[in-house]
C-alpha cells in the first residue's frame, strides 16, 4: 500500500503546479483544478494512514517519516478547511510544504522499525492527533499573519504590484488568522491536558518539565497572550501578526524537541 503515498505525493505536486499557475495568472479555473488534485491526494493519503493503523496496529507517528507524513496530512486538512475562502495564494504557499513533507517522508521511509513502548498506548491516538492538528492550525495562523504584514507594508508604501493583487485583503487575512488561532489553541490545550493524564499513568507524575513539555507550555503561553491581546481593547492587527509569527517559531522548536522523556523519533 506504499503506492498510495506515492500517488498522494504525485497528486500534491500536480496540485502545486496548478496552484502556482493560477496564482501567477489569477485564473480561478486552475485553483479549482488544484483543489481537486489536493482532495484526491488527501483521500489516498488518508487510505495510507488507515492502512498503517489497521495492518500494523499503531498510530502513524512512531518514527520521523511517519510523523512527517501525518503532519502533511494535518496541514492538508486545514488547507481544505481554509479553501472555502477561495484565496488564490493559499495553495501557492501551502502546497510546497505539504508536497515537500510527503516526498521526504517517502524517501526516508522505514518499512520495519521498533515501536517505542510508550507509543503503544491508546492515549497516543488522541494526544498526538490533537497535537499535530494544533501544529497545522498554527501554520495557517502564521501564513495569514505573514500575508497581513506583506499587504500592510505594500499599502503603506503604495507599492501596488504583483503580490498586492494576489494576496487577500488585510481584514480577511486577520479574520482567518484569528479563526485558526482559536482552533490551534483549543487543540494545543487538549494536547497538554491529555498528555498530563497519560504522563501520570506512565511516569507517575502529571508534569515532569521534560523539554518537549516545557516547549509546548511556552508555545501555549504565547498563543494565550495573543488571544488575550486580540480580545482586549488595545488590539492591533499588525502587532498580533508579529506575535503569531513568534508563536509559530516556538511551535517549530516544540515539534523538533524530541529528547528526554519524549525521545521517540
Amino acid at each position: 500500500m506504499i503506492w498510495t503515498l506515492t500517488l498522494a505525493a504525485a497528486l500534491y505536486l500536480i496540485g502545486l503546479l496548478h496552484s502556482l499557475f493560477g496564482f501567477y495568472q489569477k485564473r480561478p479555473i486552475f485553483m479549482r483544478l488544484a483543489l481537486g488534485m489536493v482532495a484526491s491526494a488527501f483521500l489516498f493519503h488518508t487510505l495510507f494512514l488507515l492502512w498503517i493503523g489497521f495492518t500494523r496496529r499503531h498510530f502513524p507517528i512512531t518514527n520521523l517519516p511517519e510523523s512527517l507524513s501525518f503532519f502533511a496530512w494535518c496541514i492538508t486538512l486545514t488547507f481544505m478547511l481554509a479553501s472555502r475562502y477561495r484565496i488564490n495564494a493559499l495553495g501557492a504557499f501551502t502546497l510546497p510544504l505539504i508536497s515537500g513533507l510527503t516526498i521526504v517522508s517517502q524517501v526516508v521511509w522505514e518499512e520495519h522499525h521498533i515501536i517505542p513502548l510508550p507509543l503503544q498506548s491508546g492515549w497516543v491516538y488522541f494526544h498526538a492527533g490533537v497535537a499535530f492538528l494544533a501544529y497545522a492550525a498554527f501554520f495557517l495562523t502564521f501564513l495569514f499573519a505573514a500575508f497581513y504584514l506583506i499587504q500592510e507594508k505594500k499599502l503603506k508604501g503604495k507599492h501596488f504590484r504583483f503580490l498586492y493583487f494576489r494576496l487577500p485583503p488585510l481584514q480577511l487575512c486577520d479574520r482567518i488568522s484569528g479563526r485558526f488561532l482559536y482552533l490551534g489553541f483549543a487543540a494545543m490545550s487538549l494536547t497538554i491536558v491529555s498528555g498530563a493524564i497519560w504522563a501520570e499513568q506512565v511516569w507517575g507524575r502529571f508534569w515532569n518539565w521534560d523539554p518537549k513539555e516545557t516547549a509546548t507550555l511556552i508555545s501555549w503561553c504565547i498563543y494565550l497572550f495573543l488571544i488575550h491581546y486580540r480580545l482586549s481593547g488595545s488590539w492591533r492587527a499588525k502587532r498580533a501578526a508579529y506575535i503569531s509569527i513568534l508563536g509559530f517559531a516556538s511551535v517549530l522548536v516544540t515539534f523538533g524537541v524530541n529528547w528526554g522523556l519524549h525521545a521517540f523519533l
